[in-house]
């Protein structure tokens, strides 16, 4: 639990160094700069080419995870296992190509009403190379227990380098063309930065050593990549498919809204970011030792403080709305659900735990595969049905709908199968103190200026719900942390 404390924090700081980053390039100079189509198509091609790395991936980032520890041996070169790792990229990208020109001209087709889209298509290519080797990178130095590197790359170095170039575009240096080339070329700078990082702490061998794999680890690896491409193909589908289906049915410059609200609603899910990049590890290791009450308390622990932490960011954010509008072009207002519906979403998601790791790293994990092909239905019917009756407010509450639906299937699956409950009094308490929270903030009028009526709602969100979360010890982690901070601010004095 050191470990995931130690790289959750240091995760943490890093993500929200990004977002401040993110905050100054999305939501301040992004809509001054850059029309909402071409924000769409930016949109468009990243959820594209992170569908196709994905693919690329072949599943083996989740066998690498499983895995990894049968070979775990840094005196050995860890028996080889980088090389076989990008290896099987070098495999599925291949594969990618093929499927990119096989698919070109449908691409084309269902996007016909995005002619931005359609122009910078080729484009695909690199932007899913790149995400791919950094995929894979990243995969196996968090599986050596180093979650924060990635992060702090992708996180923070990726949106400065792009922050750079929009500023760029803003000076008039250069052009929007010459910046979708830069917003694709960050994401091959911290690509080789990682690796360079890999080098540097004498991790990254790429000699074959086969002297540990037999038929049976074999059979093993290939199951679980498998399984894990499927389900790790339909998550990442599940991601994107509502930007990628409101590009087919409206147009890229309701893609380019919607996507700019999601950058807001986005915030909620922050802190749970940085805990999945290190808890799945600990899990898997859990289970290759047959620790299940270690599971129970990451499960259990997990729930309540991402659930504490999401409702906090989710006050302050839809308590703000009137005023976030404020510093974005009239247009983007369209999207005020799309930050609602988005945000609950990952609310629930956080309140779920780590129950999808759990079964993902059990003898059950092929239903996680089960468990997301339902959820990749269910939210593609519910996009079906509610795009074209309320645009992008729709997508979002499609968003909604399918994730209440996945976490509850897969809290009764884990309890069915571990007898693991993690919901206590307190969840529900903590729902109760936000319910009570926006409930007195409501009646509130409207201040000006503007940054009053941020401090004030702001302030009220801290005072009523996070003093009592704190004062109620909802999550001993949260306190702790608080504590903790009150102790080194104290000691600059």
């Amino acid at each position: 639990m050191g470990i995931i404390k130690r790289q959750t924090i240091k995760s943490t700081v890093y993500i929200y160094a990004g977002v401040l980053v993110g905050f100054v390039t999305t939501a301040l100079i992004f809509p001054r700069v850059l029309t909402t189509s071409q924000i769409g198509v930016l949109t468009l091609l990243g959820s594209w080419s992170s569908l196709f790395a994905q693919f690329a991936t072949l599943g083996f980032g989740g066998a690498t995870v499983k895995f990894f520890p049968l070979f775990r041996d840094k005196n050995k070169n860890h028996h080889g296992f980088l090389f076989i790792l990008l290896t099987l990229s070098a495999v599925g990208f291949t594969l990618f190509i093929g499927l990119y020109y096989l698919l070109k001209s449908w691409l084309i087709a269902t996007h016909n009403d995005s002619p931005l889209f359609q122009d910078k298509i080729y484009l695909l290519i690199p932007y899913t190379f790149f995400q791919l080797l950094f995929l894979s990178l990243d995969v196996y130095n968090r599986v050596l227990y180093n979650a924060t590197t990635g992060t702090l790359l992708r996180e923070l170095g990726l949106r400065l380098i792009i922050l750079v170039g929009i500023t760029l575009v803003f000076l008039e240096f250069f052009a929007f063309d010459i910046f979708v080339d830069w917003y694709i070329g960050a994401q091959g700078v911290i690509t080789l930065a990682l690796a360079a990082f890999l080098v540097w702490r004498k991790e990254f061998t790429l000699k074959p050593d086969f002297s540990l794999i037999n038929r049976s680890l074999l059979k093993g690896m290939v199951s679980l990549s498998f399984f894990s491409f499927l389900t790790g193909f339909s998550s990442l589908a599940i991601i994107r498919i509502d930007s990628i289906m409101i590009g087919s049915y409206l147009t890229e410059a309701e893609v380019g809204i919607y996507a700019m609200n999601i950058n807001f609603a986005t915030l909620v899910m922050l802190p749970s970011r940085a805990l999945r990049n290190i808890a799945p590890t600990m899990i898997a290791d859990a289970f290759s030792k047959r620790a299940f009450g270690t599971i129970s308390t990451i499960y259990e622990k997990s729930t309540i403080t991402q659930l504490a932490i999401g409702l906090f960011l989710l006050l302050g954010l839809w308590v703000n709305t009137e005023t976030i509008y404020t510093i974005l072009p009239p247009e983007y207002q369209a999207g005020v659900y799309v930050i609602l519906f988005i945000g609950l979403s990952n609310v629930v998601r956080m309140a779920g735990g780590m129950s999808d790791a759990i079964v993902g790293y059990s003898e059950y994990y092929k239903m996680n595969t089960v468990f997301n092909a339902g959820w990749l239905l269910l939210i593609v019917l519910t996009n079906v049905v509610l795009i074209p009756k309320l645009g992008i407010s729709g997508a979002a509450l499609a968003s909604f709908i399918s994730v209440a639906a996945i976490t509850i299937t897969r809290f009764w699956f884990v309890y069915q199968k571990f007898g693991m409950q993690p919901y206590r009094k307190k969840h529900l308490l903590v729902i109760l103190l936000a319910l009570g929270t926006y409930f007195i903030i409501s009646f509130l009028p409207t201040y000006s200026p503007f940054w009053l009526d941020l401090l004030l709602r702001s302030g009220l969100v801290i005072l009523l719900f996070g003093v009592s979360v704190y004062f109620f010890r909802i999550s001993p982690e949260i306190n702790d942390l608080i504590d903790a901070t009150g102790q080194r601010a104290r000691s600059l004095f």
